[in-house]
């Protein structure tokens, strides 16, 4: 969200909690939502290429650059919030199973950024203090898509574990919905589905991610929900 900042100018803009791929060669710096590059002198990061983050800035509005390149100078507000990066999950992850201490997704969020091969997730959770949290994400090479009104949802599937240390004779403390986020390193599966479309003609592809979202009455099986399918373009593939 973009909102006026207090400046030296009217044509100052800062920007909040936006997701970011950095780079650290040639030059340092942010690639962002639409493959705008950011850069700056005050980026002081710690990290590795490829690592993700949500960032603060502010920028010059009136600055030519916007007009004439896809590079930015900023300036960064807060520190980079560090956000987990997890792996695509090649071997199928069995559904109609509960893993151990598996954690339920309420919701994933509209809020959903495919950045230089990273997808990020906003997802919900009931969450208890100093738990540890994992996330996976897979897919069923035997049955990559779904045909629905005429097209193929090409099917990924989140699921999250939450480890939490209670003492002997203690009760598990209660837990409070939050919004989470993390980052998937998708560009494998999205560039195999690209591919996969392009042979068939067409110019986009579209993704939906499945989510335990509920348990059966006895705990034996998890209650599947989704997301409405993402559409992308298969010429905004990533390098």
């Amino acid at each position: 969200m973009m909102s006026s900042c207090l400046g030296d100018t009217n044509t100052q803009i800062t920007v909040g909690e936006q997701e970011a791929v950095y780079q650290t060669r040639p030059t340092q710096g942010f690639f962002v939502e639409g493959g705008r590059f950011l850069y700056g002198t005050n980026l002081g990061v710690s990290g590795n290429n490829g690592d993700c983050f949500l960032i603060q800035y502010s920028f010059d509005s009136a600055a030519p650059e916007l007009q004439n390149s896809d590079s930015l100078s900023i300036e960064l507000i807060e520190n980079p919030v560090p956000v987990d990066l997890w792996p695509v999950d090649k071997n199928w992850t069995d559904t109609t199973v509960v893993l151990k201490d598996e954690m339920l997704t309420k919701a994933i969020t509209g809020r959903d950024f495919y950045i230089r091969g990273r997808l990020f997730l906003w997802s919900t959770h009931t969450v208890v203090e100093n738990q540890k949290d994992s996330f996976m994400i897979s897919y069923n090479p035997e049955n990559l898509y779904t045909q629905e009104d005429g097209k193929r949802i090409y099917n990924l599937y989140l699921r999250a574990i939450a480890r939490i240390e209670v003492g002997e004779g203690e009760e598990l403390p209660k837990g409070q919905q939050l919004n989470l986020v993390n980052a998937f390193s998708v560009e494998e599966f999205y560039n195999m589905v690209s591919a996969l479309e392009e042979e068939k003609g067409s110019n986009t592809f579209s993704i939906a991610i499945n989510y335990a979202s509920a348990f059966n009455k006895d705990t034996t099986a998890c209650i599947w929900d989704r997301t409405e399918p993402i559409e992308y373009k298969i010429n905004s593939r990533t390098e």
